[in-house]
């Protein structure tokens, strides 16, 4: 079987899903584009974009991993993560921070993070990587803000692109990179894409998914002895999200045992 196959029954996985999908995977042998320009509603793949501007001012000498600060109350919000289940007198790292926002994709770090950092900083760290169809606009589980029209954004395209600061230098130092792809090798969300690799290979795959309502995301590099694969793909618009994590487990799997 060879790649242009793969490419095909990859595409086909997701042409039956209702709702808007923007696909991009860069592989060795090639590309799979389906809407890649097309943004969508970014769930927490958004971090992605906000764990690299935590890095660039780290390496900017602006900001340090062990820099320790305290959670706003108003950042504390339900969803993912347990930040907010646990004592508000706790002080965290930028690095905790940085951790759980990725690993259980904590919504309360997220928040306390876009404060420390800055909401135009994040998106401008994300232009010059030349991701311009994403943007974020809201914190994490601010409904008000989806009510008024101001959601995050982002498209396959624009993902792919955040991804790749981690694997070909450009924003970030080495060090920095490395860090990132040891943390995202960490993600304890594995019911899209590792979710029909029975026998998926310590430290080879480093993830972020995203989930809301009608929305189901996942993001990553899978290394392999030809090279990275850096896949995105996000699905929105769902009737049922279980459809959606469906689609993107058979592409795993398709691309994974192509490159094993």
């Amino acid at each position: 079987m060879n790649f242009e196959h793969i490419s095909e029954k990859i595409l086909a996985c997701f042409h039956s899903l209702e709702g808007n999908q923007s696909l991009f995977v860069m592989a060795p042998d090639g590309e799979i584009s389906y809407n890649a320009d097309q943004p969508v509603s970014a769930a927490s793949v958004i971090k992605l974009g906000i764990m690299i501007e935590a890095l660039k001012q780290i390496d900017d000498h602006k900001l340090e991993f062990e820099s320790e600060i305290s959670i706003d109350p108003t950042n504390i919000v339900e969803g993912a993560g347990v930040v907010a289940l646990l004592s508000k007198h706790l002080n965290w790292t930028i690095s905790d921070l940085i951790k759980l926002m990725i690993i259980t994709s904590d919504n309360t770090a997220t928040n306390q993070l876009i404060d420390v950092l800055g909401r135009a900083e994040i998106n401008h760290t994300m232009k010059k990587a030349g991701a311009f169809h994403s943007k974020l606009m809201r914190k994490m589980m601010d409904r008000k803000a989806v009510k008024a029209g101001k959601d995050n954004m982002v498209s396959a395209k624009d993902t792919y692109l955040l991804l790749n600061e981690l694997v070909n230098s450009h924003l970030l130092s080495k060090s920095s990179m490395d860090w990132a792809i040891d943390v995202l090798k960490q993600q304890q969300f594995k019911d899209k894409f590792p979710a029909k690799i029975s026998n998926l290979k310590n430290q080879v795959l480093a993830n972020k998914t995203g989930e809301l309502p009608g929305v189901e995301h996942d993001a990553g590099i899978l290394s392999t002895s030809s090279g990275p694969v850096i896949y995105v793909f996000l699905t929105a618009g769902l009737i049922e999200n279980r459809y959606g994590r469906e689609a993107i487990a058979n592409s795993g799997r398709l691309l994974y045992d192509f490159y094993k």
